[in-house]
């Protein structure tokens, strides 16, 4: 009896460690170069839904639609494909900066291309009347960090003037986000603060698209039953590019796409009670899109479903986990700490935010919470956000957990 004990118990752990593997290699491939940070650009977005359909026919996961697996929708967004550029010339020596580490253009900047010295201006600044290719620079402090998000926005979108170049340095760590709109005008974000008069040239080649096509992935498990739903949901786009920096997004949310794929692998290979429905959303980033489409066009009777789990950077959990809208559907939580066993370090409780794909879907009354994990290195909407040393820490326990959770749930 003890020598089967043991045998059970080297199963498991070999099990643990083939999970945290195959996630590294799917990880892996979600933040390569060649899906150029799963965004707009490079077919980036197309590629990795390719990619996860690969995996759901090889898990044994059937199409969740009668179309296929692919859910199609558009939406307009700002995109920068080609080169971005931006370099200081002092005393006949010239500093070329790296994008998205020494610098950084806002997501709805125009594109440019200009090169002349610096006017310092202050936060009550207003572009006059028909100003055209002129460069402003402002330092953005504790005090004034109101006051320049409003004049960035007042001077991204003065259509009195058009292709003027606001520089804000800005020493704070950058949160990167696409937009959906296009500016008049451009502004660049530098870590390093600039002296008066600088000789500066920048240049980018944005290109606004106003119907950017992607889809939501959908796939199914039957279960024994088919009155009841259990839904799984992960966005797997990011935010692309700029130039050659590649926000790659492995945490944010490729570790996601990766927890989907093991419970799909899983329920390919164990059959549930209920039907199960993995959703792999489009446009999180820029806004919620794909949640919206998918719930604006259902493919099949949303008042079937029992519970949403989303999965939404889940690549730590050295400090454990948190369970947003926890609060709210406490019945799922409580079970989820019954069952943990200290398995994972710690498990919080969070009220509700709309800050993932569960809100829209717990909005219209589809009981609806979001997990992610906690520690490791901060990185969010930046080039930092690269894999490289993302832990996986609680990736196997909540795995498992989800899965034992959802059995008594």
């Amino acid at each position: 009896m003890r020598f089967l004990f043991i045998l059970f118990f080297l199963f498991n752990i070999s099990l643990a460690v083939s999970q945290s593997n195959i996630a590294r290699e799917h990880l892996s491939i979600l933040t390569s170069d060649s899906l150029a940070g799963r965004g707009f650009t490079n077919d980036g977005q197309d590629k990795a839904a390719d990619f996860i359909i690969e995996k759901l026919l090889q898990f044994n996961v059937k199409a969740g639609g009668e179309n296929g697996f692919e859910q199609g929708l558009s939406y307009p967004v700002n995109t920068f494909p080609g080169t971005v550029q931006f370099s200081v010339e002092n005393q006949n020596t010239i500093k070329i900066y790296g994008a998205g580490k020494d610098f950084l253009y806002h997501s709805a900047s125009a594109p440019i291309k200009i090169k002349g010295e610096i006017q310092n201006i202050s936060t009550s600044f207003s572009i006059p009347k028909r100003t055209k290719n002129q460069i402003f620079y402002i330092e953005k402090t504790k005090d004034n960090a109101n006051e320049i998000n409003e004049l960035t926005q007042s001077f991204l979108f003065d259509s009195k003037a058009k292709g003027n170049l606001l520089i804000i340095q800005d020493s704070t760590k950058w949160s990167w986000f696409p937009s959906s709109k296009q500016s008049d005008n451009i502004v660049l974000y530098i870590k390093d603060p600039l002296k008066k008069g600088a000789e500066i040239s920048a240049s980018n080649e944005a290109e606004f698209i106003s119907n950017f096509r992607s889809s939501n992935v959908i796939g199914k498990v039957s279960g024994e039953r088919s009155d009841s739903i259990i839904m799984f949901s992960a966005h797997y786009d990011h935010l692309g590019q700029m130039g050659n920096a590649i926000f790659r997004g492995a945490n944010d949310n490729a570790s996601g796409v990766a927890m989907l794929l093991a419970l799909a692998k899983y329920y390919g290979q164990n059959q549930p009670k209920f039907d199960i429905y993995f959703l792999f959303t489009t446009a999180e980033e820029i806004g919620l899109l794909g949640s919206y489409y998918f719930i604006e066009n259902a493919l099949f009777d949303l008042r079937k479903v029992k519970i949403l789990v989303n999965l939404d950077m889940v690549g730590t959990g050295d400090e454990g986990i948190t369970m947003v809208n926890a609060k709210k559907h406490n019945r799922y939580f409580n079970l989820i700490q019954e069952l943990n066993d200290d398995r994972i370090v710690e498990i919080k409780a969070r009220g509700e935010a709309c800050n993932s794909d569960h809100c829209l879907f717990d909005r219209i009354g589809i009981p609806a919470v979001f997990i992610y994990t906690l520690g490791g290195k901060q990185s969010y909407h930046d080039i930092h956000d690269n894999g490289e040393d993302l832990s996986l820490e609680a990736f196997d326990e909540l795995h498992d957990l989800i899965i034992e959770s959802l059995k008594e749930y």
